[in-house]
């Protein structure tokens, strides 16, 4: 699987773990068809609870070898059954975009900060 695809599925998998495949499914997810939610419920879920391993890549995201293991896993699905791979190619489309933004902060610096050793300070006290 590409790179640029767990890059995209991982963040994905730990929403999909913190809220449980039900509540994901009742926000932006609507559009993906229950055949491929049912799938991926598969890989990673039993008895409606997360799998071992989505349970260790919530813990830790950035672990390379859990990444692997969750990675390996897809694989194998899809290496059983051709249809799992138009699944995911679904999932991975209808995914909502998930975006850190910062709305009406008064303390956010979008430019570049070159104090030339001097003070910096952004806030409430700015300016004073």
């Amino acid at each position: 699987m590409e790179p640029i695809t767990m890059a995209i599925i991982t963040p994905f998998l730990l929403e999909l773990g913190k809220k449980g495949i039900e509540k994901f499914t009742e926000k932006g997810f609507e559009s993906v068809s229950e055949e491929a939610i049912s799938w991926f419920k598969s890989l990673f879920f039993k008895d409606d609870k997360p799998k071992k391993v989505l349970l260790e890549l919530q813990e830790d995201p950035g672990n390379k070898e859990k990444l692997n293991i969750v990675k390996v896993i897809i694989e194998n699905s899809l290496e059983d059954n051709l249809k799992f791979e138009n699944f995911l190619k679904e999932i991975i489309e209808k995914i909502p975009k998930i975006e850190n933004t910062i709305s009406y902060s008064k303390n956010v610096n979008t430019g570049n900060v070159n104090t030339r050793g001097g003070d910096f300070r952004i806030g409430d006290d700015y300016g004073n």
